[in-house]
């Protein structure tokens, strides 16, 4: 009996020190550079290293269909990212007070604009550590450079 009131108490203190710890699980200054971090890597990536950004086939993309009447919509805010899950959030809260968790680097970018047709959403994938850039949707595979096969 007095161990399981004992085991209790533990569980419950981690419990409230986690939740403290956790409180506002909203984006703090940390989360939302490396957020920010993630958009860069998007907006950077190239499939290759002589190839088009993203960024720049966007704007391609944009001024071409513009030319034919076709005005696509959106600017700085059409770019948000996030953590994958509420298991990533809390490592990366962890992560910023105890060195024995590590976050996963894993984020997602999502960039959005409007055109005649309506509104569209690109999806990628992304990790801040390793750098690495996946389209998820068929949209951000449009925005994204193709690799050209080598020979």
């Amino acid at each position: 009996m007095v161990h399981a009131r004992w085991y209790s108490r533990i569980t419950v203190g981690v419990v409230m020190t986690s939740c403290l710890l956790l409180s506002g699980c909203s984006e703090d200054e940390t989360i939302k550079a490396k957020g920010q971090q993630s958009i860069q890597l998007v907006k950077a990536y190239a499939a290759e290293e002589l190839g088009f950004s993203v960024v720049s086939n966007i704007q391609k993309m944009s001024e071409d269909s513009g030319r034919q009447g076709d005005k696509w919509e959106y600017n700085d805010s059409s770019w948000q990212a996030g953590l994958p899950s509420q298991k990533d959030l809390m490592m990366e809260k962890l992560s910023q007070f105890f060195n024995t968790f590590r976050p996963s680097g894993d984020y997602w970018v999502k960039f959005t604009y409007k055109n005649k047709a309506g509104s569209h959403e690109a999806m990628w994938d992304v990790n801040i550590y390793t750098k690495k850039v996946t389209p998820k949707n068929d949209v951000a595979k449009s925005l994204s450079p193709a690799a050209t096969p080598k020979s």
